[in-house]
């Protein structure tokens, strides 16, 4: 007679020292329940000395409430033996002698010796598993994203409260229902087929990519949604997690963002083409009357109509100013190395400087990576309204430049007459300028300054110098590529 074939209670010493040897405790029971043999670990899990179990019902070591089941169910597998866990998708418990109690994971295996069947259980305490679960939950639970766990057939196996407050259902309604009750009706058709390619080569990815996706509300109500899936290997075999996003504030601004661009492409039509057009024509009128008073025009009426041509010039240059503004809310794509002494020192050579300015130069940084063109055009402007408005002493306009975390710095200086505080909060609005007469700007230069900046991820900002005459504007300007903006 083999080893295996002896009875449970008769094993070879070394046998015992074997299975006491086992990470997992072992008990072996007669047909009718009494437990014939139990190893160290098992001894160890429930609490008691193995020979305060020989012979006692195993039903003994269950809670109460899982007594009056458990006769039942052995009896079902004495009918049917095999090896198999046994409360597949239940909860199971075992009960110590002190009446407390441990969640446990048990697989069942027959066994003939000497002629008589017996069962034999392997058990896990699996409360550390069951603690990671109940953290993992909460976790899920926590979440302020939909998440719901579903089997390789689309059957819903966990859901949080973020996504039954999403679709308006309660957790009963959903659990252990099929998926598809999320979809509308025109995408359920073709969703087991896409379940089922993803089946094949599961994967941490997002679904859906370059279509819109949508979900149905327990109302009917349809739901513009982003789903991430995550394969997850269980016990109960290859589940997906999926997080779902509801997406309907950002669809609604991105809508709200389409027509305010569409508003500005007509705004930019009509600024180039239904304004300049009558301006063009009024500027003809205005020469050919001059051309037909020749000489002989008397000197107010010359006058006047030199002041039409200042004004029509000046208007001309307004609808270019506002189409450059306008222009302005477009990042630029053409990022590139820019060499900051250089910028700074080209942009300086294009002005015309009158001889009684002094312009220094502070550059700490000597290259950052951005689009030239728009940097430029925002400290051009920068500098030129410190030229034109600067009417004091000794003027010196200062222009440094250093490294300010992931931005590069840029600061205008002048110590000029400066901005009255109550002028300062609305400096950077469009047509504000502090200066009327005919050769003054349009008003639109920092407002364009800022436009082109913060479309850029940047920051401006007019600091006033408390210690010291004139204006400091600071330009915080990306250095780096940066996603979003320069892809």
């Amino acid at each position: 007679m083999s080893p295996q074939e002896e009875p449970a209670n008769t094993h070879p010493i070394y046998i015992k020292e074997l299975l006491d040897a086992v990470p997992a405790g072992i008990i072996v029971t007669h047909q009718d329940g009494r437990i014939s043999y139990l190893n160290a670990e098992a001894e160890q899990l429930f609490g008691y000395d193995r020979n305060e179990l020989i012979n006692q019902n195993i039903d003994m070591l269950l809670p109460d409430r899982f007594n009056h089941h458990h006769a039942q169910l052995r009896q079902s597998y004495i009918d049917q033996p095999s090896t198999r866990y046994m409360g597949a998708g239940r909860d199971l418990y075992g009960k110590r002698k002190d009446n407390s109690e441990f969640p446990l994971e048990i697989g069942l295996r027959s066994l003939i010796a000497e002629g008589e069947p017996f069962i034999v259980a392997t058990i896990v305490n699996i409360t550390r598993r069951k603690q990671l679960e109940e953290r993992l939950a909460k976790v899920i639970d926590a979440s302020p994203y939909g998440q719901l766990l579903v089997d390789e057939r689309g059957i819903i196996q966990l859901i949080n409260p973020s996504l039954l407050h999403l679709f308006g259902y309660s957790k009963e309604e959903l659990l252990g229902k099929s998926m598809d009750i999320l979809l509308p009706e025109r995408y359920r058709d073709g969703h087991e087929k896409l379940r089922a390619g993803y089946a094949t080569k599961p994967s941490l990815r997002p679904m859906g990519l370059g279509r819109d996706l949508t979900g149905r509300h327990k109302s009917g109500t349809e739901i513009p949604i982003e789903i991430g899936l995550s394969p997850v290997e269980s016990d109960a075999g290859n589940l997906t997690l999926a997080v779902v996003t509801d997406i309907s504030e950002r669809k609604r601004l991105e809508l709200n963002l389409k027509q305010a661009n569409a508003h500005l492409e007509e705004f930019t039509y009509v600024a180039s083409h239904d304004l300049k057009s009558p301006l063009r024509g009024i500027s003809d009128l205005v020469e050919w009357i001059h051309e037909d008073l020749g000489n002989t025009a008397p000197e107010p009426v010359t006058k006047n109509i030199e002041r039409i041509k200042v004004r029509i010039g000046r208007m001309e240059r307004l609808i270019d100013d506002l189409l450059l503004y306008a222009r302005a809310g477009k990042r630029a794509k053409e990022s590139a190395a820019v060499d900051v002494p250089a910028l700074i020192g080209g942009m300086i050579e294009m002005h015309p400087i009158p001889a009684t300015f002094q312009i220094l130069q502070d550059i700490r940084i000597n290259e950052i990576y951005a689009a030239k063109t728009p940097l430029e055009t925002v400290l051009r402007n920068l500098f030129n309204n410190a030229l034109k408005h600067h009417s004091g002493i000794n003027p010196t306009i200062t222009i440094s430049a250093e490294a300010s975390g992931s931005y590069c710095l840029f600061k205008v200086i002048d110590n000029g007459p400066g901005i009255p505080k109550a002028a300062q909060e609305r400096v950077f609005r469009l047509f504000q300028t502090l200066s009327s007469n005919e050769t003054s700007g349009s008003g639109i230069g920092l407002a364009l300054a800022k436009r082109l900046t913060e479309s850029h991820g940047g920051q401006i900002e007019l600091i006033s110098n408390s210690d010291h005459k004139g204006c400091s504007f600071h330009v915080w300007w990306p250095r780096f590529a940066r996603k979003g903006i320069d892809e």
